[in-house]
């Protein structure tokens, strides 16, 4: 029998963050993010962000999410425009509305988010908490208040721990059955031959989390990633067919030497479905995520990689993503934290997007249509 943390793994509730008024890639972190742009859409971002809100609930599952009294400033503008200092204002105004120093532009990828568990008896939801870039360390502030109102509402208690190792969250946590396969990065191998790229989660990171979660060292694979699959969600997702073992849907390239090999070894040859590099790659396939019968999966995927997953016996529904994949480089996975099985959440809790679907969407119109920011910004940046 799988431990308990991995039989729990996959509840219906997945929590979400919506993506901040004056989105911008401003980090560089991944291989899309690292193109500089200087025009974005913040009410196109929030559309695609909605239609993986609506999958969710359309598959059986409900999204968790809050808004934050921070964003107020950045609503109820027809357009922002950041200047060469980063200060954000109205377009062809004075005012100044915010700085994109402070501006958490990664917010929106919520599988960077913590580990949860719930107890056997039911009594307490415990989570380890990420160690992210410096950039984003910030974001932890919501998971800490989101999860503190979700166990409220359960009936829970609620202990979160820190992780003191570099460690970016459930993006790179893949449980398959009763394996775990856990990705990170070793400077050297992930960027052989490239150059320094930022590294991400660490073998100490991951290892640390799945102690705290309670997995057995003999139910782990560990694996390591290459460029530019920066976490595992972009190289794989686990897939479970109705009435038969889990599967992970994978992309061979995405690992580092033999790592493909020992997922292989680990999990069985019938266990694995294979990714093309050109899903893999272009499209984000492996940063799909399945929500009760579904799956979600990135619009530009191929019809034989769609065709490989309703074959198992799923059923399929493509999210466009122009702004949160083709500009931040993320998808349905990297926007969604699944928590487990064993939180009974009310069913008009005010944080389902369920309750409040009305609201949620109403708050499209207060977007900006469009965000522009100056080319200075960027060549400071460089300078620095």
């Amino acid at each position: 029998m799988p431990p308990d943390a991995l039989a729990r793994m996959y509840g219906d509730l997945l929590i979400v963050r919506p993506p901040v008024p004056a989105t911008c890639n401003k980090a560089g972190a991944n291989y899309k993010s690292e193109v500089t742009h200087l025009e974005y859409a913040p009410r196109r971002a929030y559309d695609e962000w909605l239609a993986i809100l609506d999958g969710i609930v359309a598959f059986g599952g409900d999204a968790v999410l809050a808004f934050e009294p921070d964003d107020e400033p950045l609503l109820d503008h027809a357009a922002l425009e950041v200047d060469g200092a980063g200060l954000i204002r109205p377009a062809g105004a004075r005012e100044v509305v915010g700085d994109l120093a402070a501006v958490l532009s990664g917010r929106v990828f919520t599988a960077n988010g913590p580990w949860v568990t719930v107890d056997p008896g039911g009594r307490t939801a415990r989570g380890v908490m990420p160690h992210m870039l410096p950039h984003r360390r910030a974001e932890a502030a919501y998971f800490r208040d989101l999860l503190g109102a979700v166990a409220d509402a359960s009936g829970l208690d609620l202990a979160l721990t820190e992780c003191p190792y570099r460690w970016e969250g459930m993006a790179d946590v893949a449980v398959v059955g009763d394996r775990v396969v856990l990705t990170y990065a070793v400077a050297g191998h992930y960027d052989a031959g490239l150059g320094p790229r930022s590294l991400r989660s660490s073998r100490d990171g991951v290892a640390f989390a799945a102690d705290h979660a309670g997995v057995p060292e003999r139910a782990r694979v560990y694996v390591e990633l290459v460029y530019p699959h920066f976490h595992g969600d972009t190289v794989h997702f686990t897939a479970r067919p109705p009435g038969g073992p889990a599967r992970l849907v994978h992309f061979a390239g995405g690992l580092w030497g033999d790592g493909h090999d020992r997922v292989v070894g680990a999990l069985g040859p019938d266990q694995v479905v294979p990714i093309d590099l050109p899903d893999a790659v272009h499209q984000y396939a492996g940063n799909s995520r399945q929500v009760g019968g579904g799956v979600l999966m990135p619009d530009g995927v191929s019809a034989r990689f769609q065709g490989s997953i309703e074959r198992l016996g799923l059923t399929t529904r493509r999210i466009p993503l122009f702004e949160l994949f083709g500009k931040a480089g993320g998808g349905p996975a990297c926007t969604t934290l699944q928590l487990p099985a064993g939180i009974d959440l009310p069913a008009g809790s005010p944080l389902r997007y369920s309750a409040s679907r009305d609201r949620v969407r109403a708050r499209r119109e207060r977007l900006p249509e469009r965000l522009t920011v100056s080319a200075d910004y960027f060549a400071g940046r460089a300078r620095g």
